[in-house]
């Protein structure tokens, strides 16, 4: 038997630098102990390539605001405030969070996992929706108590009354609408009718 090849995600550094929430300032308390170096596991402290024997600004685009440094920092000399740059990032749909969040993930090839679930960060105005019953996933198994479920994501396109009349038999009063149903929610180019159901406002 033979088994397929496990494609397994890999890292592929960002074309920009990712830009961060949070920027450390170094102030002139600074005694160049290092010790902020040894406190931050993001690399944002490090020395100077001119003279090592002090400390250089620390790096941009770095701080994941875990306050190590600031705690440890013996002079009290680093100071944290929000990145200007950061929050002059996107708009009202697309804000520097999900901006940040959506870079992150394509750099590590992971699953991403924002927006999951109803009204998650992808969802509102200036996005498309498909509404589908995932209620399998959830699930403790595949299989509920009664059977597999199958997920659809058929479509039915016009118009539909509120509710329908049946006479004593069971058979609808009246004419029933008219509707296409189409396999998936993708439509490539605009509908060549204009009503499908007019007696239905």
């Amino acid at each position: 038997m033979i088994h397929p090849k496990r494609l397994s995600p890999r890292p592929t550094p960002s074309r920009y630098s990712i830009i961060t929430p949070y920027q450390i300032l170094r102030s002139d308390r600074c005694i160049n102990c290092g010790t902020c170096i040894e406190a931050c596991i993001y690399d944002c402290h490090f020395r100077s390539e001119d003279d090592p024997r002090i400390m250089a600004d620390p790096r941009e685009n770095g701080c994941r605001n875990c306050f190590a440094c600031i705690m440890r920092c013996p002079r009290e000399a680093l100071n944290m405030k929000k990145s200007e740059d950061y929050l002059a990032l996107g708009d009202g749909t697309y804000t520097p969070d999900r901006i940040r969040s959506i870079l992150e993930q394509a750099e590590q090839g992971k699953i991403p996992v924002s927006g999951s679930g109803f009204r998650g960060h992808f969802d509102g105005d200036y996005y498309d929706n498909i509404w589908t019953d995932m209620s399998e996933i959830v699930r403790p198994t595949r299989d509920g108590i009664h059977g597999r479920e199958f997920i659809s994501t058929l479509v039915d396109i016009g118009r539909k009354p509120s509710f329908l009349t049946f006479d004593e038999s069971g058979i609808p009063i009246g004419s029933t609408p008219h509707v296409f149903s189409i396999p998936l929610p993708i439509l490539l180019d605009v509908l060549f009718f204009q009503d499908v159901s007019p007696s239905y406002p």
